[in-house]
Parts: structure tokens; C-alpha cells; sequence
């Protein structure tokens, strides 16, 4: 212990004389493409084309590309499916890419093929084949997404998540009658088989025992005799799908039954096939429909091209950071039916990476991250969140000494993490080693996206595990990442700039926001070969999601560095992504509490690090009095309207027997509507101050949030805090 008191005498001498600023070693991100003449508007941006080959991006249709990756590799693995931590089943990159030619060749000619079908939708000329896509990733996930590329059909994506509400009225919206599915979704679909009348074929993604598929169980030759802990494993899987087989034999029966046919993916890739042909190669055709929750109660089908993918995978692909680290796992948890996945899946594919898809228990993804051997973890803020507290929880639990010497050691570090006097003082303590061996000892990198995160949360994280931490950004309209930190950029707060010159961007004022200001801060909009082509069967709102110049509206607000760096500041829209990465739309749940006849005004709040929002309420009070006279509240405490109205304040409106009612008559106004449970609203917060133009009203009455968020911040940290301590295992 003496040993480590010298040291950190010497290290804060050291620290001291060293210490400098820390600062971009990179190149800017982006140039000024076209000066502003526009009032409100700042300069369009253009990504930098840093490795001088933007001109080599000639699209293509990226089926050739992978194929031709896989059959360079060969016989290395492409995915391996873990299950209770241990690897259960490997697919080569011949065997993947030959089971989804055979299964193209299904989709194509079996049982009359996919059928066409017309839509009122421009894309596509309105002709679309679609093939629904329903369940967890896997490796017969990728395999039928690869074979709707070849055949020409349009992968309709639905998270495993979504209500069956929400997925009945997506499959009746489009009319949808082949659908791919996990095997533990399809009774609760069968059981609504009388409102689906387009749906006619199941076919099962889970493999079975009797199954002849070419992915297999891993048992290599001279391997030692199993232990005891392996036979118990092996007993449970072949437990497991002898039950599979048995519910599949019996759902079958029922679908039959309801007059649909149903079959496993695996007994349809026999057919060997060595010649194909992308039937649709125009970069303007539909590759995919994925559905996000992105106004909550009612999911929109973002449709995604032959040339957004293109413009996605292979501009990324030369990202600094894979470069730099040269990545060759993929550890694939967050699910395949959201972009952001689903992207990296194809880039894991395109770039020669392995994927290693995760055990699909929650309680074993620790294990699952320790062994995985990726280098690069990918990720979302809740993940990171959650990994942050656990290891801080840990070292609270050390012995006081040397608790108080890790947090020191930690803290010198956390000036100029990268920094030599950090790396040397790490070299000499080892702490953060002791620390990621824990947790991924093949970790250097992590990188965030899906939403902001802390930038405490990224700079110690970053620190405790001696990592490098980036973020980007992208949404579902972009394909997935479109902004990214470089290699050399350890900024916290910071998402980088765009990932390829073929992304212009500019900022337009809102609120108290100013494109014109230095910096150029407001409303990000975005123009680019990657973008989406529109919302299916939605053209209104296709068309409001676009300025007149083709720019596509976020609804996020940043401000714009001088480097062309982009730093995430607010979100203009209505819409809030929370901690589950579910979206609600604030302005919508506004407008419903607001129609209870004693509120004047609603205002929703939430963001990522909550798991459900919040409101402020402002009531009439008088009004407000006579419904808990009426309903009897007031009765059961003993006073008159009159004496609830005297001296009313904040304080006394907010008495749990009060807040209680409120939450009652919001819940009954929430079950008028079709939205999912994210939208109940339990904290709320009531006020009686009169709200007017000197304060929260604009003019024409609108809100302004801005202030109504600055004035009940203390009510809002408060929430926030309870969320953060639940997340910490602390009951409230």
C-alpha cells in the first residue's frame, strides 16, 4: 500500500507539469458546399472525402458485394448462435449465402411464389412482393433478408417487441401472405387468424431437430469428454427442442385448420443452386419496409432502397474506426429489426467479420459480452448505462483503502484518458485491465448510437475500462449511421460528422436556437444518397418529412462546431425516444390529456434515460374543484370547494389523494386510444399559476416548453433521479 501511496504522490506531480488541453487530432469533418441566402438557415455542409476515393462509390446492388466477400472466405464461419453461453450452432459463409440462393429459389417458384401486389404508393411504381419478416435475430433471420435481395421481393420487418395490434394492422396494411416467424409468436397470431385475411404461409425461422439445414450443432473431433455441466446443457437443449417439435407438429395442425400452410425455412434451402440473378437491380427499388414505433401508437413503414443500402454499407465500411481497430467479430444483441443492427449485420458481412449472435437471455448477456472476443462492442446509452453502474457498484464494494486509491487513480486519468501520463499511469496500476478483463478482456472500443447518452457516463466509462468510446447518430430514415466520430476524436459530447461526402447537412433556427449564431445551432436537416424514399402508404407524411430542397427534416436540434463536429442539443419534434428506445409522441399525448375538462394545458416530457414520461399540469382550479366535489375526493377529506380554493397552492394541489385522481382520469383518456403502454403517463406534477403570454404562451397560445421545462426542472430532475436509482438496484 506504501508502493501505491508513492505512486500517486508522483503522479499528481507528474499530472500536474503534463496536463494540456485536450483537442481534435483529425482532420474537420465536413466544408461548406453552398453559402446561405436563406433567412433562418445555415450553410449547407458537405462530408469531407478524407480517403480521396467518393469517386470509386459507383452503386451497385450489394447482394454481389457480400456474395462475393463469402465466397472468398469459404469455409470460415459466418454466424455462430450462442445459446446458455455456449456456442450452439455455426453457418459458414458458403452454407449462408447457398441456403438463401435455395430459399430465393422458393420465394421465386414454390406454391406460385411471393404474389405481386398493387398499392397506392409511388415507389415501386406501387408493384411490391413482400415477404414479412417477424422475430429475434438468427441466422435464418439474415438468410431470408439475403434471399429477398436475390429474388427481388421486399422485406417487411416487424420488431418481436410490437403489440399484436400493431402488427395485425401492419400485416392487414399490407396486405401481407408469406410471413417468416419465430415459432413462439405464432399461436397469439393464430388466435387472431379472423381479422387477417391476407395472411396465408408461416414459415418457421427456429431450427428443429429433424431439420436437414446445412447450420450445425457444434461437436468437433477430439474435443474432450463433456463435464457434467456440459451434459446437463446438452440434456436441457435436446429437452428444448424436443419441445419445439412438439408445439411446431401442434401449431401446424391448428394452422391447417384455419386454412393456411406452415413450414420450417430449414427444409426449404435443400435445393442447390451455383448460378443467380438479382432480379431487381434499379437503385430505386424498395429493398426493404422496416416498421418503427416511431409515433408509438401507431408504427410507420420506412421504405429503404437498393441505393440507401449501397450508400450505407460500403462508405462505412472504410470507416477510421474499422481501419484503425480492423474489427473481426460482431457481437449482434440489439435486435435485427431495428436499422441499426441490421446495418452492422451487413457491414459484419461485406467486410469478412464473424457474427456472434447472443444467447438471448437477458440475465446471461454479461457472460455472453465477456466471451463474445469482439473488440468493438456496439451499443445504446441504456446498455452502457447499465454497464456503468454495475461496475461503479463494484468498486463501492471495496475496502475503504483501497477503494479510495482506485478512485484517485481513476480520477488523475479522467483529464487526458489516451494521454501518456494516463497510459503510463495505468501501465503501473493496471486497474482498468483488472477491470475489462472482467468484462471483455479482447475490448478496445465501444461505440453508442440509438440515442444520446451521458457524457459522464461515455467519458468514465472510457476511463475505467481504458477504451476508446465514440458515438454516432443515424435513424431508421438513414439506413442507419450517417454521422460518426473519427478515430482521433476523444470528445464526449460530441457525434461526429458525416460518415461520406455523398451527406450534405445544414441547421435551421428554432426556438431559442440560431442557425445564423456562431455557432451555427438549430434544427439538423439532412440530404443524401442513403436516405429513406418515403413512409409506405403514408405520402402526406413522406412529403412533411422533406423541405422543398430535398432535405429531410430530423427533429433534432445541434449545434455545428467549426470543424463541422456536431453536438446532439434538444429534439425539436414532438417525438421522444425513452430508455427502451421507444418512441412517443409528445404533442400528440398533449392534445389527449388537455381534452380532460379541468386541464388547460398538458405538457409531456421524456427522454432516454426514462422508461416512461412525465407531465406538467395545469389546471383550472375552479373547475378542478368541482369535479373532486362531484366525484366525491373533496367529501373524503372532510372540506367544501370553497375551502380546497382557499389559499391553493402548488404544494397543496399536489397531495397524493389529488395527483391520484388526475392519474385516474389521464389513464381513462388513455384507454380511448389504440397507443401502447409507453404512453400512460404516472409522474405528474399539478400547478394552478395562471399560464399567459408573460410566461409559458406564445402569442397564438402555443406552448413554449422551453420554459415550462426550466421552471419544473426540480420536478423533472426528480423523476430522472428515481429513474437512475432504480437503474442502480435502489428502491424508491
Amino acid at each position: 500500500m506504501l508502493g501505491y501511496s508513492l505512486l500517486l504522490t508522483a503522479a499528481y506531480l507528474i499530472n500536474a507539469a503534463t496536463y494540456c488541453a485536450q483537442h481534435l487530432k483529425g482532420l474537420s469533418y465536413s466544408n461548406v458546399g453552398t453559402k446561405s441566402t436563406k433567412v433562418g438557415e445555415s450553410d449547407v455542409y458537405v462530408g469531407r472525402d478524407e480517403r480521396k476515393d467518393a469517386h470509386l462509390h459507383q452503386y451497385t446492388h450489394i447482394f454481389p458485394l457480400l456474395y462475393e466477400k463469402a465466397q472468398s472466405r469459404g469455409d470460415k464461419v459466418a454466424i455462430t448462435e450462442l445459446e446458455d453461453c455456449e456456442v450452439k450452432r455455426e453457418t459458414t459463409c458458403t452454407e449462408l449465402f447457398q441456403r438463401a440462393l435455395s430459399l430465393s429459389h422458393y420465394f421465386s417458384t414454390e406454391d406460385g411464389g411471393i404474389p405481386m401486389k398493387k398499392y397506392d404508393e409511388d415507389c415501386n411504381n406501387g408493384n411490391f412482393k413482400i415477404l414479412g419478416i417477424y422475430g429475434a435475430n438468427s441466422a435464418n433471420w439474415l438468410t431470408a433478408d439475403l434471399a429477398c435481395m436475390v429474388m427481388g421481393a421486399t422485406s417487411l420487418v416487424m420488431h418481436s417487441k410490437f403489440s399484436q395490434d400493431e402488427v395485425v394492422e401492419i400485416l392487414n396494411e399490407s396486405k401481407l401472405e408469406w410471413l417468416c416467424i419465430d415459432l413462439n409468436l405464432v399461436d397469439a397470431l393464430l388466435e387472431r387468424k379472423k381479422d387477417l385475411p391476407f395472411l396465408k404461409k408461416l414459415l418457421i425461422l427456429d431450427t428443429l431437430p429433424d431439420s436437414t439445414n446445412k447450420g450445425k450443432r457444434v461437436n468437433r473431433p477430439g474435443a474432450p469428454a463433456e463435464t457434467e455441466e456440459q451434459k446437463e446443457k446438452r440434456e436441457k437443449w435436446e429437452k428444448a427442442e424436443k419441445e419445439n417439435l412438439e408445439l411446431y407438429k401442434k401449431l401446424k395442425t391448428k394452422a391447417e385448420g384455419l386454412g393456411m400452410t406452415m413450414c420450417q425455412i430449414n427444409d426449404l434451402t435443400k435445393k442447390k443452386i451455383t448460378k443467380y440473378k438479382v432480379k431487381e437491380t434499379d437503385p430505386e427499388h424498395i429493398s426493404t419496409i422496416v416498421y418503427t414505433s416511431g409515433t408509438s401508437g401507431k408504427p410507420k413503414g420506412v421504405m429503404l432502397s437498393n441505393r440507401a443500402l449501397y450508400f450505407t454499407v460500403v462508405p462505412v465500411s472504410k470507416w477510421s474506426i474499422f481501419l484503425k481497430f480492423n474489427p473481426q467479430i460482431h457481437f449482434s444483441y440489439l435486435p435485427l429489426s431495428h436499422i441499426y443492427e441490421r446495418s452492422i449485420a451487413y457491414l459484419s458481412l461485406y467486410r469478412g467479420m464473424q457474427i456472434r449472435i447472443w444467447s438471448k437471455d437477458i440475465s446471461l448477456f454479461s457472460k455472453d459480452l465477456s466471451q463474445c472476443g469482439a473488440n468493438i462492442v456496439v451499443g445504446v446509452p441504456k446498455v452502457f448505462n447499465r454497464l456503468y453502474t454495475t461496475i461503479m457498484a463494484e468498486i463501492a464494494k471495496l475496502p475503504p483503502l483501497k477503494r479510495f486509491m482506485v478512485q484517485k487513480i481513476l480520477a488523475m486519468r479522467r483529464s487526458n484518458n489516451h494521454g501518456g501520463f494516463s497510459q503510463f499511469l495505468e501501465g503501473m496500476t493496471h486497474v482498468s485491465q483488472k477491470i475489462r478483463d472482467k468484462i471483455n478482456p479482447s475490448l478496445e472500443v465501444f461505440f453508442s448510437g440509438g440515442g444520446k447518452i451521458s457524457p459522464n457516463v461515455e467519458r468514465d466509462l472510457s476511463v475505467l475500462l481504458n477504451v476508446h468510446f465514440y458515438q454516432g447518430y443515424g435513424l431508421t430514415e438513414t439506413s442507419g449511421p450517417v454521422i460518426v466520430q473519427h478515430q482521433t476524436d476523444d470528445r464526449t459530447n460530441s457525434i461526429g460528422g458525416p460518415i461520406s461526402p455523398h451527406v450534405e447537412y445544414k441547421v435551421v433556427t428554432w426556438e431559442k436556437y440560431d442557425a445564423k449564431g456562431n455557432p451555427p445551432r438549430g434544427e439538423l436537416l439532412l440530404r443524401g444518397q442513403q436516405l429513406f424514399s418515403g413512409y409506405f402508404l403514408r405520402k402526406e407524411q413522406t412529403q412533411n418529412a422533406f423541405t422543398e430542397d430535398k432535405f429531410y427534416k430530423t427533429g433534432d436540434v445541434v449545434q455545428v462546431g467549426k470543424d463541422g463536429a456536431i453536438t446532439f442539443l434538444d429534439r425539436s419534434k414532438g417525438l421522444v425516444k425513452l430508455s427502451q428506445g421507444e418512441y412517443i409522441e409528445t404533442d400528440m399525448l398533449n392534445n389527449l390529456y388537455s381534452d380532460i375538462d379541468f386541464v388547460n394545458h398538458c405538457v409531456v416530457y421524456g427522454d432516454d434515460s426514462m422508461d416512461g414520461p412525465l407531465a406538467i399540469i395545469n389546471v383550472d382550479k375552479d373547475l378542478f374543484a368541482k369535479c373532486l366535489e362531484r366525484d366525491g375526493v373533496l367529501k373524503s377529506q372532510g372540506i367544501s370547494a370553497d375551502a380546497f380554493l382557499k389559499n391553493l397552492t402548488d404544494e397543496k394541489l399536489n397531495k397524493e389523494e389529488y395527483v391520484k385522481y388526475v392519474r385516474g382520469k389521464m389513464l381513462e383518456m388513455y384507454k380511448t386510444t389504440n397507443l401502447n403502454r409507453y404512453n400512460i403517463v404516472n409522474d405528474i406534477y399539478l400547478t394552478c399559476k395562471l399560464w399567459d403570454t408573460s410566461n409559458y404562451l406564445t402569442p397564438t397560445f402555443k406552448i413554449r416548453t422551453f420554459y415550462v421545462f426550466n421552471d419544473f426542472k426540480f420536478f423533472i430532475e426528480k423523476i430522472q433521479k428515481t429513474y437512475k436509482d432504480k437503474m442502480k438496484g435502489k428502491s424508491k
